[in-house]
């Protein structure tokens, strides 16, 4: 039996964090509303940039009970519609593979210290 008593709320915003080389850089945070503890997911996003897919994704991932942070890995490269940012990007050569991984460890950072998070954090990519 499924049950349908049980509180459903979510809370998503946009957060700022920071990333590799002690930058800050933005982020899609979405978690259940409620005390917790939840596990947490650290979303990489793709080549296209950090879009509408990758928010929906992490909307997702907090409707499962995971409190979910997709950061821009883009950002230092301006602002934009993602297909233009991402282009840049691509034009660019893309972005140095040790700032990515110090953006994702911000990102793990940020959401270890939060108090509703019980300790457990994975990473999600395409």
């Amino acid at each position: 039996m499924v049950r349908t008593d049980r509180y459903e709320g979510l809370l998503a915003e946009t957060v700022t964090l920071p990333g590799a080389n002690g930058h800050w850089i933005n982020a899609y945070f979405a978690r259940p509303l409620g005390a917790g503890p939840f596990p947490a997911l650290v979303l990489a996003h793709h080549m296209p940039g950090w879009d509408e897919w990758y928010r929906e994704a992490t909307l997702k991932f907090a409707q499962h009970g995971y409190a979910a942070l997709t950061p821009n890995l883009y950002f230092r490269a301006g602002h934009g519609t993602p297909e233009d940012v991402a282009a840049k990007v691509r034009g660019e050569g893309g972005i140095p593979d040790d700032q990515a991984v110090g953006d994702l460890a911000g990102a793990q950072q940020y959401v270890r210290a939060l108090t509703y998070v019980n300790g457990k954090v994975g990473e999600f990519g395409t």
